[in-house]
């Protein structure tokens, strides 16, 4: 993910006004400058309980410093800048120098924390303290944003959780036999009757990058959300209409998605484990035991990303 210029798109129609929520990542996709932050890593482990988030450049800084844009209205000023630097031949040299510069003022610093915590999957989730959302609070709007981003800069993406470490996701549709309403929610009370019906109510630690799965698939256009029913019934369906995709995904790791042809999809058809390979949408199951060639496979399916207008991705 690249960096949000907007957090409204990622949240409008995903909330309701005066809802609380939570911005996050999983442990199983750190990046490069997460994995050599230290303190991140104690973070992990469970040898400090939080963390004021700081860095050299970009959101880790402006978490600490604070992030500064042009005073209106726009103003120069004059700063007198000394100069000092070695030369390669040895020389040092010093000077005065004078620049005109743009007047700055702080537009916020918000020292965003970190917190650990397990979503009822039992993945590894960390965290920033929750926040209500507020389509017409500008700052609101900005310190998910800033979230967002160190989410990104650390985990690779963000994820938009409930207060109880669930992915929020937006279902658009479900068949007749319903085990999620058609809305907008977490996915707890789906994973209890799931647990309850297919696995007799036996627990198994699952820690293994769910949210990284659902945010990768959310970078796509996904056209629609629905539940499945007879074998599938533990899974959604992501419809990607602009790729001609239907996904079958779990919502546990341990499991497969399953690929079809949209366009020869039938949607009435009640597949299961069994016959979901004969069926004449069939394109591919993919394992979830590798995170990045499950991406690398998904990425040979679908292209076509959100419209530029809902995830423009540069600032």
């Amino acid at each position: 993910m690249g960096r949000v210029i907007n957090a409204l798109p990622h949240l409008e129609g995903l909330l309701s006004e005066g809802e609380s929520f939570i911005i996050g990542f999983g442990t199983k996709s750190l990046t490069t400058e997460a994995i050599h932050y230290r303190d991140l890593g104690e973070l992990v482990k469970g040898n400090i309980d939080d963390l004021l988030v700081r860095g050299k450049k970009g959101y880790l800084k402006e978490n600490i410093f604070g992030k500064f844009v042009r005073k209106q209205p726009e103003n120069k000023q004059t700063v007198n800048k000394h100069i000092k630097y070695t030369r390669k031949d040895g020389r040092l040299i010093e000077y005065d120098r004078v620049f005109e510069v743009w007047e700055k003022e702080l537009l916020h610093k918000f020292g965003l924390i970190l917190y650990k915590g397990r979503s009822p999957q039992d993945e590894v989730i960390l965290h920033f303290p929750k926040m209500i959302f507020n389509s017409n609070d500008e700052m609101v709007l900005l310190r998910a944003k800033a979230a967002m981003n160190i989410a990104s800069a650390l985990g690779g993406y963000f994820q938009i959780y409930n207060l109880n470490l669930e992915p929020v996701l937006k279902v658009t549709a479900t068949f007749d036999r319903k085990i999620l309403a058609k809305g907008v929610g977490g996915i707890s009370n789906k994973l209890e009757q799931i647990q309850q019906e297919f696995f007799g109510g036996n627990r198994t630690k699952d820690n293994s990058g769910n949210s990284y799965r659902f945010s990768v698939l959310k970078d796509y256009n996904v056209t629609d959300i629905y539940d499945g029913e007879g074998g599938f019934n533990e899974y959604f369906h992501f419809e990607f209409a602009s790729d001609n995709i239907v996904l079958l995904e779990n919502l546990r790791s341990g499991n497969a998605t399953y690929i079809f042809d949209l366009s020869k999809y039938d949607k009435n058809f009640v597949l299961d484990k069994s016959n979901a390979k004969l069926h004449p949408a069939f394109l591919k199951r993919v394992i979830h035991h590798n995170l990045e060639n499950w991406k690398i496979v998904l990425s040979n399916y679908l292209i076509t990303k959100k419209d530029d207008d809902e995830t423009l991705l540069v600032s």
